[in-house]
């Protein structure tokens, strides 16, 4: 998956005790921290948690390990057998995989609801800026891009009898969008599930499964999308999930005015804001919303969060000024 949220990355602060390929390493306390550090979907990630028991938070956390790299399989674009991949190249999919046709079908309600700014077939956009900007004889963008838009729009998947299948030819998906906050949920259910509940999960978006152990809350430190290295506000929670959406991960040319964050209506990089933030109560959300609002007005996206509980903004607009909703 592409890297949208690196040069934006929301930093978790505080000491930790890392968790190398060697085994565990942890304060003297009589329940210790633990922290793994590593990469999924193309990105850093890690896992911090708190227990008592050396081998059990060992074996969570490889375990962990195993339900990321089972979803990479559905999801990754970058592996050419992975269900996405199957159906980018042939424009069909028989029997996808359960936890694949959920992902899609909430990607469908999300482009509903935020009438069309969330949208997974936004991947011949991708293709057509990664090979305008890399020729010197490139064409017109514009009329390249009005000839791609008619590939583009959620609506033109079918879902039927367990198959799915695009409507136009050169169609393709990226998950790049939901993907990460989907696995980052079922990881940190996966570590409930398994008695740890001072967990803050990331997976390129941030989610905790309940407050440090003693009570606390975890703090999310939002960095400056001007600069990439300041921290300009911090976030404190002891549940719910955190997403930021930037045009500074992937930038096609030196102006960083031609960037990964699309507008599927428009087919041009949102210049909107400088960055969004969406806080909810799951990471599903808030990776969909904090991905669509980048191209949403602000009236919009105060008619969006009607729809869902628990969820609130932090828009950068370009001149540096914060809006909160």
């Amino acid at each position: 998956m592409n890297n949208r949220r690196r040069m934006l990355r929301i930093m978790a602060l505080g000491t930790g005790v890392l968790v190398t390929p060697s085994g565990l390493i942890a304060k003297e306390t009589p329940k210790q921290f633990y922290e793994w550090q590593g990469r999924a979907m193309g990105a850093e990630t890690s896992l911090q948690l708190y227990s008592d028991n050396e081998k059990k938070a060992e074996e969570v956390i490889d375990g962990a390990r195993s339900v990321i790299r089972k979803y990479e399989k559905l999801f990754s674009l970058y592996d050419p057998q992975s269900q996405i991949s199957q159906l980018n190249q042939t424009g069909k999919l028989n029997n996808p995989d359960g936890e694949f046709m959920d992902l899609l079908k909430q990607s469908v309600q999300f482009y509903k609801t935020t009438q069309g700014a969330f949208d997974i077939t936004i991947q011949p956009l991708w293709t057509l800026y990664k090979h305008h900007f890399g020729k010197p004889d490139a064409g017109n963008l514009d009329n390249e891009i009005r000839a791609t838009l008619a590939k583009i729009g959620t609506d033109k998947i079918t879902l039927q009898n367990n198959v799915v299948a695009f409507t136009e030819q050169g169609m393709g998906i990226s998950f790049n969008g939901i993907a990460q906050g989907y696995i980052t949920d079922k990881v940190t259910d996966y570590l409930k599930v398994n008695g740890f509940d001072n967990i803050l999960v990331d997976i390129g978006e941030y989610r905790a499964g309940g407050p440090q152990n003693d009570g606390s809350p975890w703090r999310i430190g939002l960095l400056d999308p001007f600069d990439a290295v300041s921290i300009t506000d911090v976030i404190e929670i002891k549940s719910g999930a955190v997403a930021t959406s930037g045009g500074y991960g992937d930038q096609f040319d030196p102006s960083g005015n031609y960037h990964h964050l699309f507008d599927p209506r428009t087919g041009k990089s949102s210049q909107l804001y400088a960055s969004v933030t969406v806080t909810s109560l799951d990471a599903t959300t808030a990776d969909a919303l904090s991905t669509a609002f980048s191209n949403t007005s602000l009236p919009e996206i105060k008619e969006v969060l009607k729809h869902f509980k628990g969820c609130s903004a932090r828009l950068t607009h370009q001149d540096g000024t914060v809006t909160v909703i």
